[in-house]
C-alpha cells in the first residue's frame, strides 16, 4: 500500500494551524541551562549540500529573513560530500548551544536513515528538531538539446539501448525516486550518482548523462531559460509554472510520491528554550512578504511546523522512505 501524500499534506497543514495558535516559550528570562542572553554572535547554519544547488539557495532566503526579524547575523556554511556526513558532523560536532544549526532536507534528515546501512549518524536521536519550513516538488529534466521530448520518449531510447541512458541523482532521495520510476514504467537507466545537483545538472545540460531530477525551485530557471526540458513532475499534481508537463497522475504511476522538503534542526541536547526561541524566530521569517515572494517564485510551499511538530513528521518520512525501498525492492547499500 502506498504511503498517501495527501495525509502528509494534511499532516504539515495541520501542524502549521497548531503551532499557529500556540505562543511557543519566550526566551527573556535566559534558555536552560544558564545561558541568559541568547544570541550574542553570529548563528551558523551548515548545509551539506554545493552552493548554488536548490537547498543552499532556500537556506540563504531564509537566513536574510531570520537576520530581518532577529537583528542577528546567520552565516551559511556549506558542508558537501560523504552522503551529507560532512555536514552533519559540523553540527553534532559542535556544542549544543544554538549556535550552530543544520539546514536538513528529506535525504539526510530521513531517506539516509533507509537507505545505507552504515550511516554514521542517526537522523531522529542527534538532533534537536527546531522548525519545518518548506515542501517543494521535484521534475524530470532532461537538456533541451536533447531529441527527447517526453517522458515515453525516454522510456522508449532506454528500451531500444538501456545504456544509452544514463540517470545523473544528486541526492539519496533522487536515487530512490529514478529506481521507483524506472520499476513502474518500465525505463531502464544507468544512475550516476553525483556529489550534489548542480554538477549533475551541467552534465545532462552538456549530454554527456541523459537526465536528472531535482525540486522546482533549482529547475525553474533553467527551465524558463531554455536549457532544459521538463518531462515529468514527481508529484500527484501539477505544477502551476509548468502546466503542459505532467505528474505521477496523469502518467499513469502507481509509486509512492516524495518531495523535498527543508527544516533547521539543532544538535541534540539543545537547551528547549533556544529551540524555542529558534522556532519563533523561524515562523516570523516564513511570513515576511520577502520570504513568501521566494517561496512563490520558487513555486514551493511554505509548511512551518514547531519543534514536535516537525518531530513527528521527521518519523513519519522516515517510514514513508522505508516503505518506498520495499515498493522499490531496493536494498539498502
Amino acid at each position: 500500500m502506498n504511503f498517501p501524500d495527501t495525509g502528509r499534506r494534511t499532516f504539515i497543514a495541520g501542524a502549521a494551524a497548531a503551532v499557529a495558535v500556540q505562543a511557543l516559550p519566550s526566551i527573556a528570562a535566559g534558555p536552560a541551562g544558564g545561558m541568559a542572553g541568547y544570541p550574542t554572535k553570529p548563528i551558523r547554519l551548515v548545509v551539506p549540500f554545493p552552493a548554488g544547488q536548490g537547498a543552499d539557495t532556500s537556506a540563504r532566503a531564509l537566513a536574510r529573513e531570520l537576520e530581518s526579524v532577529t537583528g542577528q547575523t546567520f552565516i551559511i556554511d556549506n558542508r558537501p560530500g560523504g552522503n551529507n556526513v560532512i555536514g552533519v558532523k559540523a553540527v553534532t560536532n559542535a556544542p549544543a548551544d544554538g549556535y550552530t544549526l543544520f539546514y536538513g532536507t528529506n535525504s539526510p534528515m530521513a531517506a539516509n536513515a533507509v537507505f545505507f546501512r552504515s550511516l554514521g549518524y542517526d537522523p531522529i536521536k542527534d538532533f534537536a528538531p527546531v522548525a519545518m519550513v518548506v515542501r517543494s516538488p521535484w521534475v524530470v529534466v532532461v537538456s533541451a538539446a536533447s531529441p527527447i521530448r517526453t517522458f515515453g520518449d525516454l522510456v522508449d531510447a532506454s528500451r531500444r539501448d538501456p545504456s544509452a541512458v544514463s540517470f545523473a541523482t544528486g541526492a539519496t532521495g533522487y536515487q530512490l525516486a529514478a529506481v521507483l520510476l524506472a520499476k513502474s514504467s518500465g525505463l531502464s537507466i544507468n544512475i550516476v550518482p553525483y556529489k550534489g545537483t548542480p554538477q549533475a545538472l551541467t552534465d545532462v545540460i552538456g549530454q554527456q548523462v541523459t537526465a536528472t531530477m531535482s525540486d522546482f525551485g533549482t529547475m525553474r530557471p533553467l527551465i524558463e531559460s531554455g536549457r532544459v526540458r521538463p518531462l515529468l513532475v514527481f508529484d500527484d499534481r501539477r505544477i502551476a509554472a509548468i502546466p503542459q508537463v505532467p505528474c505521477l497522475k496523469d502518467a499513469g504511476f502507481n509509486v509512492p510520491t516524495l518531495f523535498s522538503w527543508t527544516a533547521l534542526f539543532a544538535a541534540a541536547g539543545t537547551p528547549p528554550a533556544i529551540v524555542a526561541w529558534l522556532a519563533d524566530a523561524t515562523r516570523r521569517a516564513s511570513q515576511t512578504e520577502g520570504y513568501k515572494a521566494y517561496i512563490a517564485k520558487a513555486n514551493s510551499e511554505i509548511a512551518f511546523a514547531g519543534p514536535s511538530e516537525l518531530a513527528a513528521f521527521q518519523r513519519k518520512e522516515v517510514e514513508s522512505y522505508r516503505h518506498a525501498m520495499k515498493v522499490g525492492n531496493v536494498e539498502p547499500q
